[in-house]
């Protein structure tokens, strides 16, 4: 690996990266997503409470068929008892429709007064929703006004980064950008200095016996996963 081109480029990457680092943690970033997230959550709650609306409508057409089977029953009932047994089976079976028909009445009161507060709820959400939605539209101006201020000031090291990238060998590259992937924090290619690895401080010179030899030799920390080389 040619370490002097490597360490350039990634002294430019760092740059690039604190700046990308000042913008996430930006106050205007900040309040974007804290917004961004109220509206999502109450998007989450609209649709949540469309379904419920969904079921009640379901569990209403189901008790509407337990009325008809009601109706049916009472229809099917004897104009009028022949004997005094007939007319105590007739009243007990009529006292169980009349708790049945109570029992249902109940619960479709329960039913419909939830859809009267999920109006209501929903109305709630929907007002809020559209307010945030007008302060994520003023809130990501400000951000991409604070992006614009922050990429302006490194825009040089990005056309660099991009020069040096052309020059560099693509197996250096791939190495590097493999590490630079598997979020291992800057710097990822770090001089190992009397047997310690710069980057997270272990002594490893036993671990690395044989190798970093020669000038360009590099090995990967087995601590950090840091690419290692030697001055």
């Amino acid at each position: 690996m040619n370490i002097e081109k490597i360490l350039e480029y990634q002294a430019l990457d760092q740059v690039i990266y604190k700046a990308e680092v000042e913008y996430a943690n930006s106050d205007e970033n900040k309040k974007y997503n804290v917004l961004r997230n109220r509206a999502r959550a109450c998007s989450e709650q609209l649709i949540k409470l469309d379904h419920e609306t969904a079921d009640i409508f379901k569990e209403l057409d189901r008790k509407e068929a337990a009325l008809a089977d009601f109706n049916s029953e009472i229809k099917a009932r004897p104009a009028a008892p022949k004997n005094l047994e007939q007319a105590g089976k007739s009243d007990d079976a009529l006292k169980k429709l009349e708790e049945g028909l109570a029992s249902l009445e109940k619960e479709c009161n329960r039913l419909f007064k939830r859809l009267e507060e999920i109006a209501r709820e929903s109305q709630q959400y929907y007002s809020q929703f559209v307010k945030l939605r007008g302060e994520i539209d003023a809130a990501n101006k400000a951000r991409n006004e604070k992006r614009k201020q922050i990429l302006s000031g490194i825009a040089e090291y990005g056309y660099k980064l991009n020069e040096l990238k052309n020059t560099l060998d693509p197996a250096d590259l791939e190495i590097y950008q493999k590490v630079r992937m598997s979020k291992v924090k800057l710097p990822i290619v770090v001089e190992l200095k009397d047997g310690n690895c710069r980057g997270c401080g272990m002594h490893i010179e036993t671990e690395l016996h044989g190798k970093l030899v020669n000038p360009g030799d590099i090995a990967e920390c087995p601590h950090c996963r840091r690419i290692l080389y030697r001055k």
